[in-house]
């Protein structure tokens, strides 16, 4: 097999997936409504969602993410925030608390992905 046909080994703590998930988000301390995201990338200990404004770097968070008709819920923290145009805000949130069978249906949502080849 030559070097460029080969497969790149996901060496990732938590590989990813990516996904269209819509995820209710509660900034803890922020008087304002609640905020509607896309989370576009999702791994077991954490995502990446896209919203319209800045949420504010180690912001901490609840999260309620609809995954298939079911509600996954998760304390985050961002990590890392990237303004990529007018409106639009992409945000690395770690999942610092999260229930096992929460994590273990996003741990087989990636797993099922990968079997796939598609994981991000």
């Amino acid at each position: 097999m030559l070097p460029s046909q080969r497969k790149p080994v996901c060496t990732r703590r938590f590989p990813r997936v990516e996904t269209d998930a819509l995820a209710e988000v509660k900034i803890f301390g922020d008087r304002r409504k609640l905020k509607i995201a896309w989370i576009k990338v999702l791994g077991a200990g954490g995502c990446m969602l896209v919203c319209d404004d800045s949420i504010g770097f180690l912001s901490l968070m609840e999260l309620k993410i609809d995954l298939g008709g079911r509600e996954l819920r998760a304390d985050g923290r961002v990590a890392w925030e990237s303004r990529c145009g007018p409106g639009e805000h992409h945000v690395g949130i770690e999942f610092l608390r999260i229930g096992q069978s929460d994590q273990a249906r996003i741990a087989a949502l990636v797993a099922g992905s990968a079997s796939a080849g598609s994981t991000a």
